[in-house]
């Protein structure tokens, strides 16, 4: 008897809850300008949450697709010297003895492979035609630490390097620009400062690439040992012939051991204390992280700011469900005489407050979408971020919805207890 009684009564209670929905959306559309105006609060909060989220998410997942181009545990070495101090050295340097020091076993065992490049801008002739192009001396694990995609021909090799060949890798638009195609250009030869060589290699980075040094896409690759001993023979010396390293880790977890290491090895070579550096270590992941937290900070304040939104709406609600309440005091009151019970009328009222959020967080999902649309079109246009896509992620969406529900029940909740708390006598005696 007890558990058919149960039954009954929840089955009584869904019966009522249903009605109370039907009773809502009656209410809703017998006033449906005023009905859309109360959830226009709800429907810019929501959309502005979604929409903007959605560009945070698309501008960061650039972001990291930008620094992971530079190469995942890749860290940069430069000479730096502080000009702000007199009693530091006025010449900084960085040479491949460094790089062979901290190579060496034992010595920085976090490091698994290092890249040393010299690079200036120097005049090439190809089929009558005079250009400046960056020329750029690498050693061939460049091409290892950091992957460059080819269109045509090969890559430096170590043979290249200890043969001292007269080859080269050019980019793309040099390609273009020299040779009219990319595929044309393999076996041309042309002529950097006066010294041939043959074209092995096209690369075909996209022009605007993220790179330490000159974009690949326009610019000139040969051995490390070619250009140092050939082209830049003026212009380096014992003491300075590295622009930069580039250093990678054994793994990710590594980076910072691996600077650790290198800065060490290099005081040391360079009989240097911790206050005079005369060389800096540039890691991505340092940048990466500080950028996302810039977009982090980016993505609270707009959050803040669509929570007022949402806030304004549920004022907004609140309002409207009290100015209901009083134009349909006899209706209560009427409900009442015939056996409506307090809970009845606070359900009914609360899930109209509710049937308000949720309707306003439908069209507020459609807006966010929209906005996410535009996004995309922003970060593409505006910032130039060239393959970004603004991404709206369900528990965004979730959440928005979520934080509008509770908001149409929160506000909504005086309302309806106002009305559920009205005398049937004096409802019914209301004008």
């Amino acid at each position: 008897m007890r558990a058919a009684f149960n039954i009954q009564h929840s089955t009584f209670n869904i019966m009522n809850i249903l009605e109370s929905f039907t009773i809502s959306f009656r209410a809703l559309l017998s006033n449906k300008l005023r009905a859309a105006l109360t959830m226009l609060g709800i429907v810019i909060g929501v959309g502005a949450v979604i929409g903007m989220l959605a560009l945070g998410n698309g501008f960061q997942g650039f972001l990291n697709s930008q620094f992971d181009q530079l190469g995942i545990g890749t860290v940069y070495v430069a000479p730096f010297i502080d000009t702000n101090r007199i009693d530091v050295a006025q010449t900084a340097s960085l040479t491949s003895a460094d790089a062979r020091a901290i190579m060496q076993p034992g010595r920085a065992p976090a490091v698994q492979s290092l890249a040393i490049e010299w690079s200036d801008d120097l005049q090439v002739i190809a089929d009558g035609q005079r250009s400046t192009y960056s020329v750029r001396a690498v050693s061939p694990s460049f091409f290892v630490i950091s992957p460059q995609p080819l269109a045509a021909g090969r890559l430096l090799t170590p043979a290249d390097d200890e043969s001292r060949a007269r080859v080269a890798v050019i980019g793309k638009l040099v390609a273009e620009k020299l040779f009219g195609t990319r595929e044309a250009a393999v076996g041309q030869r042309l002529s950097l400062n006066g010294v041939q060589f043959d074209v092995v290699g096209v690369l075909a980075s996209k022009e605007g690439a993220v790179s330490i040094g000159a974009d690949p896409a326009e610019a000139i690759f040969v051995s490390y040992e070619t250009g140092i001993s050939r082209l830049f023979r003026n212009q380096t010396s014992d003491r300075v012939n590295v622009s930069f390293m580039t250093v990678k880790a054994v793994d990710r977890s590594q980076v910072d051991a691996a600077v650790r290491q290198v800065t060490e090895v290099l005081r040391g070579e360079h009989r240097l204390t911790y206050q005079d550096n005369d060389f800096t270590i540039i890691n991505p992941e340092q940048f990466a992280a500080q950028a996302s937290a810039v977009i982090g900070a980016f993505n609270a304040f707009l959050g803040i700011v669509a929570g007022i939104s949402l806030l304004v709406g549920g004022i907004g609600i609140m309002n409207i469900m009290l100015v209901s309440v009083t134009e349909r005091t006899r209706e209560i009151g009427l409900r009442k005489a015939v056996g409506a019970r307090r809970s009845d009328i606070l359900m009914q009222f609360l899930i109209e407050a509710l049937v308000l959020c949720l309707i306003g967080s439908g069209v507020g999902i459609l807006l966010g979408y929209l906005l996410s649309f535009a996004g995309t079109w922003i970060l593409v246009s505006v910032f130039q971020a060239e393959g970004a896509q603004a991404s709206v992620q369900l528990g965004n969406v979730l959440l928005a919805s979520g934080i509008a529900a509770a908001i149409g029940v929160a506000f909504g909740f005086f309302p309806a207890l106002t009305a559920a708390r009205l005398n049937p006598i004096d409802a019914l005696r209301t004008e």
